[in-house]
């Protein structure tokens, strides 16, 4: 099967079924294992074919080349790769009056991204952002382990992540960095209308540049042994609480 360059195949019931829901225009073709039927795969297979999806029969061979040690769950989907924004859209989204954003800083688990990408649909965020060198980008399994929330948000690619935290300042976006030595514990900062929340990798946490440009490094205090969460876990934490906040 020939796979164009801006194309991939996506496994996986949830993102799937979401991918037909919200972008079926983008689809090309979804492919069935042919050995697995159950109620939810039925009714993904019916609505595809009731909107024009051409729809195969698969054995597990290919979904064994196609999918490799994936959890593809008897589902796959051959369609266009997701796009990713530049600065000029980050550029009109600063016009706004009330923002709220989730700044990775150089996360290159695809696990850990595409769990903060569900955390950032959950709460609506503007959009996630993410440095081009040395991170994570849309990738499938990002796409798969976000169930969906991959689709729902703006994912914006900025060459210097630096030079753009600082533009997002004078837009009066303040930027919150997550960090274990951070001088606020989460639950005290009162937030304003336009915030970013930086989370950084999983071993270094944030970059010192981006430490240095953050208006307020905020903490959450772990009681037991542990001395910090998943960033993911973190990231779902600190969303919420500024929703809640707000």
């Amino acid at each position: 099967m020939k796979i164009n360059d801006n194309q991939e195949i996506i496994c996986g019931i949830n993102i799937i079924e979401s991918i037909l829901t919200t972008d079926i225009n983008n689809t090309e073709e979804l492919f069935v294992l042919d050995s697995k039927s159950n109620s939810r795969i039925r009714s993904i297979s019916s609505q595809a074919k009731k909107r024009g999806l051409k729809v195969s029969k698969k054995n597990k061979e290919f979904f064994l080349t196609y999918c490799k040690n994936q959890n593809h769950q008897g589902l796959a989907l051959l369609c266009n790769k997701r796009k990713e924004e530049d600065e000029s859209f980050l550029d009109n989204l600063l016009k706004k009056d009330s923002l709220l954003f989730l700044v990775l800083d150089h996360i290159t688990d695809p696990h850990n991204v595409g769990a903060c990408l569900r955390n950032a649909a959950a709460v609506q965020v503007d959009a996630v952002i993410v440095p081009k060198n040395r991170s994570c980008h849309l990738t499938p399994t990002v796409r798969k382990i976000s169930s969906g929330g991959s689709e729902l948000i703006p994912f914006i690619v900025v060459t210097n992540l630096v030079r753009v935290l600082r533009k997002m300042k004078l837009s009066e976006v303040e930027i919150l960095g997550a960090d274990t030595k951070g001088k606020d514990n989460y639950k005290d900062i009162i937030l304003g209308k336009k915030n970013a929340l930086i989370i950084g990798s999983e071993n270094k946490g944030l970059k010192e540049l981006t430490r240095k440009n953050c208006d307020r490094l905020i903490r959450i205090d772990m009681p037991g042994d542990i001395e910090s969460l998943n960033n993911s876990v973190t990231s779902g934490i600190l969303l919420f609480e500024f929703i809640r906040n707000k």
